[in-house]
């Protein structure tokens, strides 16, 4: 049995993989991250409520339980770069970035430097081996909370000190074993949003830290023809259709953000069409030449057949039919059945 840190925000889910972890033999210990300031209570996971929330399920499942102040990385490493891309026109992804550069950088380094053998969260997602015992990322067999698209920059290196408890288990399952358990999270709310920065609330989160992504500009058409003014890019991302203030004779969407000329371009539907999309590689298992796969470009979208190949820091993905609304910023992720095989993050799409 390996001695396990298992991540923990008070939730359901966190809890559920501990108790899991202790029913299976493994020596475990509980580690809140703190990411928010003190008294801070925007995110359900990682704010002041969630420090006590996990200190009170360890309690009930005996085990010991650490904070870990991670909030002066999770500031650089997240929240900066979430404004600076709302700021640059583009649509961040901040659950994948926190994934690949706190919880399975930071979190892991600390976690085996303190003596762990192994770290553990509470993702709907699996690890499976090859026939060469090679650990690869596979989507949870739950297909309604698989979060295998936010966890696809984990590299075998990472896999190899890494648990996934409840990748082969429903939501329904989990909720019955932490009642089961009579565990204090049981009946917890479950965050969908951004933990610090709910719905409705991301703006004030970037003008704090990027002010000229709140600065009024032009609303503009494919021709650059005036149609109104926006309130700051921050407020607008691609495939939008509401708030856009325009009286037009058919629906306009935006279908990008001009951050040289601090301008939103909005079109009709179909210019939101594309079917190539060209990504920075965070990663790539296929070697080279091209593969077929099946990819999808944000969370919870259904994957669509494609071909991909990657070179360098250059991931191309070819989908056999267009999407629609492809954001500069967000992730495509490629699969090969369960298995995740590549991904990048997105720098344009046509």
């Amino acid at each position: 049995m390996a001695r396990v840190f298992a991540g923990m925000s008070g939730g359901a889910d966190s809890s559920v993989a501990a108790a899991l972890l202790l029913e299976a033999g493994h020596e475990v210990t509980g580690i809140t991250m703190q990411l928010l300031p003190e008294g801070e209570l925007l995110g359900e996971c990682c704010g002041t409520d969630a420090v006590r929330s996990a200190r009170r399920v360890c309690d009930t499942l005996g085990i010991p339980h650490y904070t870990w102040d991670f909030r002066e990385i999770f500031e650089r490493e997240v929240i900066m770069p979430f404004a600076q891309e709302y700021a640059a026109g583009r649509t961040p992804n901040p659950c994948a970035r926190c994934n690949d550069r706190v919880k399975f950088a930071d979190l892991l380094a600390r976690s085996l430097a303190a003596g762990a053998d192994m770290i553990a969260t509470g993702h709907y997602a699996r690890i499976i081996r090859d026939e060469c015992a090679t650990p690869w990322l596979a989507s949870g067999v739950d297909g309604a909370k698989d979060q295998s698209y936010f966890l696809y920059s984990l590299t075998p290196q990472v896999l190899e000190h890494t648990l996934f408890p409840l990748g082969e288990l429903a939501k329904s399952d989990v909720r019955q074993i932490a009642a089961r358990l009579e565990l204090p999270s049981a009946e917890r709310s479950e965050s969908q949003e951004t933990c610090f920065a709910p719905a409705g609330e991301h703006v004030s989160v970037v003008a704090t830290r990027c002010p000229e992504a709140v600065v009024p500009g032009e609303i503009v058409d494919a021709n650059g023809a005036i149609l109104g003014m926006h309130r700051g890019l921050a407020y607008y991302t691609v495939g939008q259709r509401k708030g856009l203030g325009i009286a037009a004779p058919e629906p306009l969407y935006v279908i990008a953000l001009d951050a040289d000329a601090n301008r939103v371009v909005v079109g009709a539907a179909d210019a939101l069409s594309a079917s190539r999309v060209q990504a920075r590689t965070q990663l790539w298992r296929l070697g080279p030449g091209t593969h077929r796969v099946d990819a999808m470009t944000r969370y919870r979208m259904l994957r669509s057949p494609a071909t991909a190949s990657s070179e360098g820091d250059t991931l191309i993905v070819e989908f056999d039919e267009p999407l629609s609304g492809v954001a500069p910023g967000q992730s495509v992720v490629c699969y090969d059945g369960d298995l995740v095989v590549g991904g990048g993050t997105i720098e344009c799409a046509s």
